[in-house]
């Protein structure tokens, strides 16, 4: 079995029949304007639709097609470069500390300030304790925190806005942060090197999720033995496919899933529902390479203040001409 299928299957509440098939997906990438405040720190804002699981939320009605929209946004790179090198330097100096931590005789738990780290979907590697964000904690990543507030506003302003609410949030829906504050969320540190990879999983599926990349190690190149190596997966139900001409309705794909691979830019930032699956492939090197000096960095972001909207469902794609 291949690398890329043999990981989205899974495990646990999170598996799929050993029988399920993957294809890669390659979304229409949809550019998106952002706001005049966003423009001081965002340079790009582009979505992407994904199809839903059917284990996630079932048959869609006849003829449609469930869809999850996930946002990219890639930050300023006078923003970016300094504020990569300044994560680069946390993340190695907590990486080291941690170590030190496992040989000491005395255990030291992860909490508030600890440097030890914490094992939940992480297979090797370092995950810190989710205090990235918090105002006493002295990791705090203030200038990144600022700026994944700004990119879940612009998140939240085109989906109301796609919903004819473009100035007021309805009920409990659609929260927002008050004015002047930014919206509530927690983070933490991962590193990955060669062998480590995150298994499938979900994160609050009643709430946005993100992971914004700070390096991605050693990229992949042409020929090596799987093209997503080191990338981030999300697991999606099956591919649509041309609507048949006489019925209008989509034909079912041979493949029983499909997946989207995102390479780790460095400068990049993801914000997609917490209810999408997804996992991090190991690196796949060829033979004799070495493993990478750097490791892939990242900060995994859950957020506290805002709801995602249900999936969307989508007609056939028009029959092939």
């Amino acid at each position: 079995m291949e690398p890329v299928s043999t990981l989205l299957i899974g495990k646990g509440s999170m598996k799929l029949p050993d029988t399920s098939t993957f294809e890669p997906l390659l979304p229409q990438a949809t550019n998106v304007r952002l706001s005049v405040a966003a423009q001081n720190s965002l340079s790009t804002h582009t979505t992407y639709e994904l199809p839903c699981e059917r284990e996630r939320v079932g048959d869609p009605p006849r003829g449609l097609q469930l869809m999850d929209v996930v946002h990219r946004f890639t930050l300023r790179r006078c923003i970016a470069s300094p504020l990569n090198e300044s994560l680069l330097e946390l993340a190695e100096r907590k990486e080291q500390a941690a170590a030190e931590c496992e040989m000491r005789l005395v255990h030291i738990p992860p909490g508030p300030g600890s440097n030890a780290g914490v094992v939940k979907t992480n297979k090797g590697g370092y995950q810190s304790y989710p205090d990235l964000f918090e105002a006493n904690s002295p990791n705090l990543c203030g200038e990144l925190r600022d700026l994944v507030s700004v990119a879940l506003t612009e998140v939240v302003a085109l989906e109301l806005d796609a919903r004819g609410h473009s100035t007021s949030y309805e009920g409990d829906e659609w929260l927002a942060p008050a004015p002047g504050e930014l919206h509530e969320a927690y983070a933490w540190l991962n590193v990955n090197r060669g062998a480590n990879w995150n298994a499938v999983h979900q994160h609050d599926v009643e709430r946005w999720s993100a992971v914004y990349f700070v390096s991605d190690g050693e990229p992949n190149a042409p020929g090596f033995p799987c093209p997503e190596s080191g990338h981030m997966l999300f697991r999606c139900g099956p591919k649509g496919r041309p609507a048949h001409p006489a019925t209008d309705l989509a034909q079912p794909s041979p493949f029983s899933h499909s997946y989207m691979s995102v390479a780790p830019t460095p400068g990049s930032l993801w914000i997609f529902p917490g209810s999408v699956p997804h996992a991090v492939m190991q690196a796949v090197l060829p033979d004799g390479v070495a493993e990478a000096e750097q490791a892939r960095i990242s900060i995994g972001v859950n957020f506290l203040d805002a709801k995602p909207p249900p999936p969307h469902g989508i007609p056939p794609v028009d029959p092939i001409a």
